[in-house]
């Protein structure tokens, strides 16, 4: 092979891989840049993330009328390296009733962890006992636990654990809806 040859197969080499950077790093960038966007709160309640579990409601609850109170895990005291559930009260200021999911095969309450906590597959048989659904009249209020069954919260850092929460329900009309509602909480 000549000199040019070999220069020229160089090149082919150089802006191949140049090219094959560019397909990688720029939708690499754009991901990145929108996982940053969507992790950083905009034109949300600044004392949203504070330590009291009284935060205010999410625009999703005030619209529906069900709230989210008093959102936290169970152990209080959540060590690094253990599993743990959340405990929440849900409120219905609706007009009508709504309906829960309830039972030992079933939770309302699910979480999302912006860090520290790690959502897993557990090893659960299944559940062969369905439940009916909890009917929550207007004014009423309960306790619920999440996650589901075959699902575990596992804390693998320490620190303040920023959080959402969320409880599916029925509505009167048997149509699904939804409240969500933001947390924190401390990991040991």
């Amino acid at each position: 092979m000549t000199i040019k040859k070999q220069a020229s197969k160089k090149n082919e080499k150089v802006a191949i891989n140049r090219k094959f950077g560019q397909i990688i790093i720029i939708p690499l960038g754009a991901i990145l840049l929108i996982s940053a966007l969507l992790v950083i709160p905009l034109g949300q309640d600044h004392n949203a993330y504070s330590q009291s579990f009284n935060t205010s409601s999410t625009v999703n609850s005030a619209s529906s009328g069900v709230d989210l109170l008093n959102i936290h895990p169970t152990p209080s005291n959540v060590k690094t390296g253990n599993t743990f559930e959340l405990l929440a009260t849900v409120i219905n200021n609706s007009t009508g009733s709504i309906m829960l999911p309830a039972g030992v095969c079933d939770s309302p309450l699910t979480a999302f962890f912006m860090a520290n906590v790690v959502i897993r597959p557990d090893q659960f048989q299944g559940c062969t006992a369905p439940s009916s659904p909890f009917e929550l009249k207007q004014g009423e209020k309960v306790t619920v636990a999440g996650p589901v069954p075959g699902t575990l919260y596992q804390a693998i850092k320490a620190g303040k654990t920023p959080a959402t929460a969320t409880v599916y329900y029925l509505t009167e009309n048997m149509q699904p809806s939804n409240v969500t509602k933001p947390f924190v909480f401390t990991i040991s």
